[in-house]
């Protein structure tokens, strides 16, 4: 069979691309061995030209990343949907910012930012990783080795073939196999099925890389504690590994807050934390990282604590590759709405954990016995044991996530030797996690504080002593002064809670008194008290929005008819212009408004006193996002209203049915019972509960629904209607347009009679009648001519040169003029202005009419010689133009939403301690590289 040529396709890229992987893979390989072999070598005459061999592998490795990452973006820009990848995650319609969001969206994208970062900190540690370049750069190679493959998508084997990765770049006609690909211009038929609206978002620009830079960056204290027990050097490591493992705290850190920064913009649990697995498995090779780098300040400031550095840096990059296990294998598919979907790399992923696994445990056995290890214990009141002690608390606080996490895990491996095995689930996961961090806080907090006073027994504790004391009980007073108007302020009492407060607040006043006391001018040691003291605060924060929060959207009196128990301590409905009083405010939902897939609405708040008076008013715009066809509800993305300790927290809990989703419009719909009625303008007709007035005919109709286009026939009407017992009146203004051969018919509803109202099809016949059916009479005019033509006078008022017809599109050399027609009968009168054309040497003429009486003029000739126009005049008895309706009276009301509004007080603290924890760690960073270089310079 002769192979189809394809039209259109840009193959190019695809093949740089997919080399570009093979090569990296190739030169990651190499660097690897060259960087082995240099570090096994490094007192041989060998070691220089391993060192270059390996410079160059690495070199040759990043450039080859980042002509993936680029040649990727360039077939993502420009929408080369003859790609899977790009089909799958992109379309024509698709914000150029949100290409970004589609680069790391699906798993092979997430892969090669991972690998992109790998190449970058690999380069900065190849100028600047001095003598630790080879055995480091060896073992981030390896890395690069075992990742890069998750990308190859190349088979191997004899008798079965196995894939080994997925390539990013794979064709769609590679990947599907449809009748499309017989045709070879199948790219002219296909369109990019779009990005998921969801991850329309600017967080999803910015958190995947962020979070993705600080995951990567683990990988850099795990090399240098192997490259330490590699080649022996078990305290030269610490001092180069200090700022690496400190910036990876930092930036680990900052990209999960930004993940609840995102879930509490736009998501709708309410809070920034929900123990979703995925943020989980996020969480704990952070607290596991922290832990070692507080036995790293420990192994630098007294030798104790290096075999637990070791193992904590160690453990914090296997536990980057499990959470990538567990997100990527598909394990967590039905319990993490963060998980990525089963693309045939679990193998893979488990040959990753354990290949470092194995590297580390390995080494650290095997140089066990040679790690220093001081033979007199840490005295049980020096600070460093109970920073251990911190560390191991930490450690404590991630094994027990970690165990609960992979509940999913142990099930599914319990399923293979027991199928009947239902597995363990938490159903809680917010009560089962806090139940237990809480005391984790605690003890973190205590010992924060603590450890700090353990300062004056350095030197001559004697002479500190009354210091000490001193110091200790009056931080732990103000703490103890400061947690009862907290306390109060929370309004709970639990004990737990209490402890927990103190905790916090203890911990931020011996920080301030660390400060006070010890840093004064040397700040080189104020990161640590910058990073416990926001520790401190957000404790508060955490207790305050946690234990404080409350539903303000409920009104029990109103709402106990319409909504069921459940909701009714949460929720309340609003509708449409009505306002409605909850807890301590008037709410008023005002509109709503269809922008691209979001449907934003307006709802206003004014706050009241206890005796009603009005106070403070704001505007929010919670909105719902549909899917990319429209089909349904994708999400409801909450607004907030922001004051300096609280905020007001909104979303749209639920909607009528029909604007849910379309199956929903549609079931409603066909629930209507239409009954027919035929009107004219200026008519008044009854329906069984209502009657109706057709006030006007619209030739240039609006709908919120209908978007005008260029040759579309629309007319619409408005109608005033009023039930039979009562004076209101509503009106409504449907529409029906007809382009080319399809006609639309665009319904209006009025909510309050729970009416429905549509037009038929004949309005088009009997508005827009055909030309033959139309009996012309023609006419010779003089300006200023009137003639009788059925009882109405018809003159010829003059020409009019600035041509103003619907129907005129102006193009060079055209010679127009329009004539001004006016018809007139007592006090009734109308204007038309026919056109008549002549384009390139031939006449035309554009028909316009006096609507409202029936009036149609066709101006078909002028003589200059006799100063005469030529016209056509026919007319329509208006009575014929009768208006089709059809009218249910059956009709829901759409114009409501169930409104939840939760108000987080001293949410602030949280996001002002978090982000001091964070600065702190950067701050320790820039201060140990700043050091780190002196020493050089020395």
């Amino acid at each position: 069979m002769e192979e189809i040529q394809y039209i259109g396709e840009h193959l190019w890229p695809g093949r740089i691309g997919h080399f570009a992987i093979i090569l990296s893979f190739a030169t990651s390989l190499l660097a690897s061995i060259a960087y082995f072999f240099a570090t096994n070598r490094r007192k041989s005459p060998e070691y220089g030209s391993w060192l270059k061999i390996g410079r160059i592998g690495f070199l040759l490795h990043a450039f080859s990343i980042f002509t993936i990452v680029a040649t990727f973006f360039f077939i993502l820009v420009n929408n080369y949907y003859e790609y899977n990848y790009v089909w799958a995650n992109t379309s024509d319609d698709l914000p150029f910012e949100y290409v970004f969001s589609a680069f790391w969206k699906d798993q092979e994208g997430s892969f090669l930012i991972w690998l992109f970062w790998h190449a970058v900190l690999g380069l900065i540690l190849l100028f600047r990783a001095g003598k630790w370049e080879a055995p480091v750069l060896s073992i981030l190679s390896l890395v690069q080795v075992v990742i890069g493959s998750m990308i190859l998508g190349i088979y191997v084997g004899w008798d079965e073939m196995v894939r080994v990765g997925v390539n990013p770049f794979l064709l769609l006609r590679d990947v599907m196999d449809a009748p499309i690909f017989a045709k070879a211009d199948y790219l002219t038929l296909i369109e990019g099925k779009g990005l998921n609206p969801l991850l329309q978002n600017y967080w999803m620009t910015i958190h995947p890389p962020t979070l993705f830079l600080g995951f990567a960056s683990t990988v850099v204290p795990f090399c240098y504690a192997v490259a330490g027990l590699w080649v022996g050097a078990h305290k030269e490591w610490l001092k180069p590994a200090q700022p690496w493992a400190l910036f990876s705290g930092a930036i680990l850190g900052i990209g999960i807050l930004m993940g609840g920064a995102w879930a509490y913009e736009a998501l709708t649990f309410g809070g920034y934390w929900a123990w979703d697995p995925v943020e989980n498995m996020s969480l704990v090779p952070w607290l596991v990282l922290i832990a070692g780098i507080h036995t790293h300040l420990i192994a630098k400031s007294t030798g104790h604590s290096i075999r637990s550095t070791y193992l904590f840096y160690i453990l914090t990059f296997v536990l980057v590759l499990y959470s990538t296990f567990l997100t990527r294998s598909g394990v967590l598919g039905d319990t993490s709405v963060h998980a990525f979907t089963e693309l045939g790399l679990e193998n893979q992923l488990l040959a990753l954990i354990f290949i470092f696994l194995g590297i580390g445990l390995f080494l650290f056995f095997k140089r066990y016995k040679s790690i220093p290890a001081p033979e007199q214990e840490e005295a049980t009141s020096s600070k460093e044991f109970w920073m251990f002690i911190g560390a191991l608390v930490l450690l404590f606080s991630a094994s027990m996530i970690t165990v609960s996490t992979s509940l999913p895990v142990y099930n599914k491996i319990r399923q293979i030797f027991e199928p009947d095995f239902v597995g363990h689930v938490v159903k809680d996961p917010v009560d089962h996690y806090n139940r237990y961090q809480l005391y984790i806080g605690v003890f973190i907090g205590l010992l924060s504080a603590f450890a700090q006073f353990l300062r004056f027994r350095e030197g001559n504790f004697s002479a500190n002593r009354s210091k000490f004391l001193k110091h200790v009980s009056i931080s732990a007073l103000i703490a103890a002064v400061l947690t009862v108007p907290v306390i109060m302020w929370i309004d709970h009492y639990a004990w737990q809670f209490i402890l927990l407060l103190f905790s916090g607040l203890f911990t931020i006043v011996a920080n301030l008194d660390y400060i006070f006391s010890f840093v004064r001018n040397n700040w080189k040691t104020a990161g640590s008290a910058i990073s416990h003291i926001g520790f401190g605060i957000m404790i508060v924060g955490i207790m305050s929005s946690g234990i404080m929060k409350h539903h303000i959207s409920k009104n029990a009196f109103v709402m106990k008819d319409l909504l069921d128990q459940e909701r009714l301590e949460k929720n309340i409905i609003l509708y449409k212009g009505l306002p409605m009083f909850m807890s301590g405010y008037e709410v008023e939902y005002k509109s709503d408004t269809l922008i691209n897939h979001n449907r934003y609405y307006e709802v206003s708040f004014t706050e009241l006193d206890e005796k009603g008076n009005k106070g403070e008013s704001f505007t929010i715009h919670p909105n719902v996002l549909y899917d990319n066809d429209f089909e349904k509800v994708a999400a409801a993305n909450p607004d907030t209203k922001h004051y300096l300790f609280k905020d007001v927290f909104t979303h749209i809990a639920s909607l009528p049915a029909e604007q849910f989703s379309a199956e929903e419009a549609k079931n409603a719909e066909d629930s209507l019972k239409y009954e027919p009625y035929i009107a004219l303008e200026g008519d008044t007709f009854f329906t069984k509960k209502n009657f109706g007035i057709v006030e006007s005919i619209d030739r240039k109709p609006s709908h919120p629904d209908y978007e005008p286009e260029e040759g579309d026939i629309a007319i619409g009407t408005k109608i005033a209607f009023s039930d039979l017992e009562s004076d209101s009146v509503y009106y409504a203004n449907p529409v029906i347009v007809l382009r080319g051969q399809l006609v639309y018919t665009y319904s209006d509803k009025i909510n309050e009679l729970g009416l429905k109202v549509k037009l038929g099809e004949e309005m088009f016949q009997n508005f827009f009648p055909m030309e033959d059916s139309l009996n012309y009479q023609q006419f010779t005019f003089k300006q200023g001519d009137t003639i009788h033509f059925q009882g109405w006078d018809v003159q010829f008022a003059g020409f009019n040169k600035e041509v103003n017809h619907e129907g005129y599109k102006a193009e060079e050399g055209d010679i127009a003029v329009s004539a001004v027609m006016n018809v007139f009968k007592d006090d009734e009168a109308g204007t038309a202005e026919p056109v008549y054309l002549i384009r390139d040497s031939r006449p035309f003429n554009l028909k316009d009419e006096v609507a409202k009486y029936g009036f149609h003029f066709r101006f078909t000739g002028i003589d200059p010689a006799t100063e005469t126009v030529t016209m056509l005049v026919a007319k329509v008895d208006p009575k014929t133009r009768k208006i089709p309706m059809e009218i249910a009276e059956n009709a829901t009301r759409n114009d409501w939403i169930v409104l939840e509004s939760i108000v987080f007080p001293g949410i602030n603290f949280f996001w002002i301690g978090s982000l001091m924890m964070m600065i702190g760690l950067a701050i320790s960073m820039w201060l140990r590289m700043g050091q780190n270089r002196k020493t050089a310079a020395i």
